[in-house]
């Protein structure tokens, strides 16, 4: 389903009515989910989100980038978003979304993954990663692909000697929404993602 169709349809129905059934289907579920964040943590969107995707160095992928880049410039004046890529020190290719609605992210965001998706390189996803604040701390939500589900992330330093992440922040999100969209509930598997490029 594109873009526009997703927007057109409103892709903000009961995330808990039933189990997702693919990527973007779990991804969608955050376009209601993003209301408990906000009564029962206080935690808004800054409306910046990103996909994640291992780099290959083929015209495949470079035509597949060009692709998704031409869309989103496309439906930048209709939707009011801006994106920009960033390459990251591990060859990462970072395609970041800045929108006024967490419903725009959603939509922009399933869009990107599902045209990697039909483009082939569905395997070499990362994540997903909506950036959320509460006025003192930045805190994200990350959709793992390998997984399928989303889990907490909110980091305290970002140096090297201090990363560390507040656990405490992060329970209280798995705690209010675990029950509304696919959350991994083993805290083995959330992995951090440092230095996500996504205020560079």
């Amino acid at each position: 389903m594109s873009f526009f169709r997703r927007l057109s349809k409103g892709i903000s129905g009961d995330a808990g009515s039933k189990k997702p059934e693919t990527d973007s289907d779990a991804i969608n579920s955050l376009s209601s989910t993003y209301v408990t964040l906000e009564t029962k943590l206080n935690l808004n969107s800054t409306g910046r989100s990103a996909v994640c995707i291992k780099r290959v160095n083929t015209s495949q992928f470079n035509e597949m980038k060009q692709e998704i880049e031409n869309f989103l410039d496309a439906s930048k004046a209709d939707f009011e978003l801006t994106f920009r890529t960033v390459i990251d020190p591990y060859d990462y290719l970072w395609i970041i979304i800045i929108s006024k609605t967490v419903e725009d992210n959603v939509a922009a965001i399933t869009s990107i993954g599902d045209t990697i998706d039909q483009k082939g390189f569905s395997d070499r996803l990362l994540a997903s990663v909506f950036e959320f604040n509460n006025g003192n701390i930045t805190q994200y939500l990350i959709y793992n692909y390998k997984l399928d589900k989303f889990y907490p992330f909110v980091p305290i330093g970002q140096q090297q000697k201090q990363k560390q992440r507040n656990h405490r922040e992060e329970m209280k999100i798995m705690s209010a929404i675990a029950h509304e969209l696919p959350f991994e509930k083993d805290m083995a598997h959330w992995y951090p993602i440092w230095n996500i490029p996504i205020r560079l």
